[in-house]
């Protein structure tokens, strides 16, 4: 079985779909986990963000979270990835290995995908425009 965890990681930059309450919500939970600072979130939909990196799947990222370290990773693997970064669900690697290796963790991914929400309104704190 190769190494679970590599301590010697890259920052694993990640693109949400921030008009996905669901998506932001948790970009926005997993940053506060993470404690190593190994990741980084875009905004999917912020071309600021997007222009960076020419090479990403807009389309499939809009349907699936993307991620990048050495490559591009679309759906349950960009979770994964997210995953082993945190220190708190290191206990469940194994798990989520089994997911990933069987693909029933894609699966799993597809079908909450498909029954997100998409919000197109671009709020802050001080003002929400329609």
């Amino acid at each position: 079985m190769t190494q679970l965890i590599d301590y010697n990681m890259k920052k694993l930059i990640v693109f949400y779909d921030n008009w996905c309450p669901n998506c932001t919500k948790f970009a926005h939970t997993t940053q506060k986990l993470d404690l190593l600072n190994l990741i980084d979130f875009k905004e999917l939909r912020n071309e600021k963000h997007t222009n960076q990196f020419i090479e990403i799947n807009i389309e499939l990222a809009k349907q699936q979270m993307a991620s990048y370290t050495k490559k591009w990773n679309y759906g349950y693997i960009s979770i994964y990835l997210i995953f082993l970064r945190i220190p708190l669900f290191w206990i469940s690697i194994p798990f989520f290995w089994l997911l990933k290796i069987t693909k029933f963790g894609q699966y799993l991914y597809k079908e909450l995908a498909l029954k997100r929400k998409i919000i197109p309104l671009h709020c802050d704190e001080n003002s929400c425009m329609l």
